[in-house]
């Protein structure tokens, strides 16, 4: 049984239907309509509005108390129908850095970077699968050149269709339906599906893990037991925790009703409208592989990122977009590491029925402070270049407090660009809770061990970005979908299935 259908829960599902294994269960608190990718429903606008800003998505939902408000409120929440956040994310696919693995089990990072069963580690199968470049960033080919730094095209698992812009990043789904009309395949073997189904806990019996509690949607639902062999938690990183919190509460009734560790990652950046004024033909530090003497033209639309040096723990994106001839927007900014500690907590209040009513605690340690000063820095660098190279006014970036900024992520929506009079920069940052990263609350080590499963409650394991002792700087997809892999070979190894080397495209 697995609880939650988003991008976790569904790979993990149909690599065991890959293996062999007939009887997987998946329940899902939301509904099983709607299953097309935000980016292939609307046009590219709308898709944006609804990540960004989600009060008119009829799927959000927030089932925590924020306790440190304004992070994890606003927009932080979770996306409640089949698909999930697989259905939202626009493919970034990044492995977590090596200073970051070095906290994780040795076996679980050795498996993701070097080698897995004796072939080609994780990273490189599932990229591969994705279609994106399986290399580390540092070797693949630099395309953009801004000044001092060297970028790569963003590795981004989606696939663009028809004329107006429209694209779908990868979604277990995928396998299922169309991923342009929406259309039904091939039925998954093996798997069946109930939606509309919240989970109220993992059902606990002599210290394991027998099945869960359910409630269909409704005011006529009414709590009922399934039992399973195995119960894997993918209801994302909160959700998650809340159950996991319920189900050691019950084998250790002494247990603390909270979890620590929880993150999110630390974004902040700045956006730039750029008009080329000039006709000297200067590259403007602008450049792509091939071309002598590049001018702002010949800069191509897209996603770029380089990783900062390791003390900055960040990546940095650069997205290119150009509305018009001579006209550039940039939208430049850092994706840095959150340390999981004490301080950001998952607790629940342990009286009443299930659900626990559960609230989230989110504070930045010392050392996450210090990467919101060294991102400000690089920003400044990467300012000072574009107002060199530019031609621009240097005003100095004014940053706001990242606990209580005036513009957030959702700064970068059209509505929100377009009323301003001048063309920037504007600096914003993401509030904690609304990049859709959070994790780190059942790291791999501790809460569970190296085979995914929980070390005090038997039968019971969990997948997705929670299971992260370190999240890093990267997007946590790619690891997502690497350990969802690596866990249905454990279960379908206690499940009696015969795993091969791995699974690939043309094995699923």
């Amino acid at each position: 049984m697995i609880v939650g259908g988003g991008l976790a829960g569904l790979e993990v599902a149909r690599n065991l239907a890959a293996l062999g294994v007939e009887d997987v269960l998946v329940v899902e608190a939301g509904p099983a309509r709607d299953l097309l990718h935000i980016n292939s429903a609307n046009d590219p606008d709308q898709a944006l509005r609804t990540f960004l800003d989600p009060a008119g998505d009829p799927h959000f939902h927030r089932p925590w108390t924020p306790e440190s408000a304004p992070h994890y409120a606003v927009n932080s929440g979770l996306r409640k129908r089949l698909g999930g956040r697989s259905l939202y994310w626009y493919g970034a696919s990044l492995p977590v850095e090596d200073w970051a693995l070095a906290d994780w089990p040795e076996s679980v990072a050795a498996d993701l970077r070097d080698s897995w069963q004796g072939g080609r580690p994780l990273y490189e199968q599932v990229a591969v699968d994705l279609g994106v470049d399986p290399n580390r960033l540092d070797r693949q080919q630099t395309v953009l050149k801004l000044g001092g730094f060297h970028l790569v095209r963003t590795p981004q698992a989606e696939t663009r269709f028809g004329e107006d812009g429209r694209w779908y990043a990868y979604s277990p789904l995928d396998h299922w339906r169309d991923p342009v009309t929406g259309a039904a395949l091939d039925s998954p073997r093996g798997i069946r599906f109930l939606c509309d189904t919240e989970v109220l806990s993992v059902d606990i019996e002599d210290g394991r893990a027998r099945g869960v509690l359910v409630r269909e949607a409704g005011p006529n639902g009414e709590a009922r037991r399934i039992c399973a062999d195995s119960v894997v938690l993918a209801a994302g990183t909160i959700e998650s925790s809340r159950l996991a919190i319920q189900a050691l509460s019950a084998a250790d009734p002494g247990r603390p009703p909270r979890l620590d560790g929880l993150t999110d990652h630390i974004v902040q950046g700045f956006f730039l409208r750029v008009r080329d004024t000039g006709d000297d033909g200067a590259s403007h530090g602008l450049s792509s592989p091939g071309l002598s003497s590049p001018g702002l033209s010949d800069v191509a639309p897209g996603s770029y990122v380089t990783a900062c040096d390791d003390a900055v723990r960040s990546n940095l994106f650069v997205t290119v977009e150009q509305p018009e001839p001579g006209v550039l927007l940039f939208d430049v900014r850092l994706t840095g590491e959150q340390l999981p500690g004490t301080q950001s907590h998952v607790t629940c209040r342990a009286v009443g029925d299930y659900p626990w009513r559960t609230t989230v605690t989110a504070e930045l340690a010392p050392a996450d402070r210090d990467v919101v000063a060294r991102q400000r820095q690089v920003l400044d660098t990467v300012w000072a270049q574009l107002v060199a190279e530019f031609g621009l006014t240097a005003t100095p970036l004014d940053f706001d407090d990242f606990d209580h900024p005036v513009r957030t992520n959702a700064f970068v929506l059209p509505e929100s660009i377009g009323a301003q009079a001048s063309e920037g920069p504007f600096t914003w940052s993401s509030l904690l809770g609304t990049e859709d990263h959070e994790g780190c609350t059942l790291p791999l080590g501790d809460v569970l061990d190296d085979r995914h499963a929980f070390a005090d409650v038997p039968g019971l394991y969990a997948c997705g970005p929670a299971t992260f002792p370190r999240m890093g700087a990267a997007n946590p997809s790619l690891t997502t979908l690497s350990l969802a892999r690596r866990l249905a070979h454990v279960l379908a190894a206690a499940d009696g299935a015969q795993p091969g080397r791995g699974t690939s495209e043309a094995d699923a």
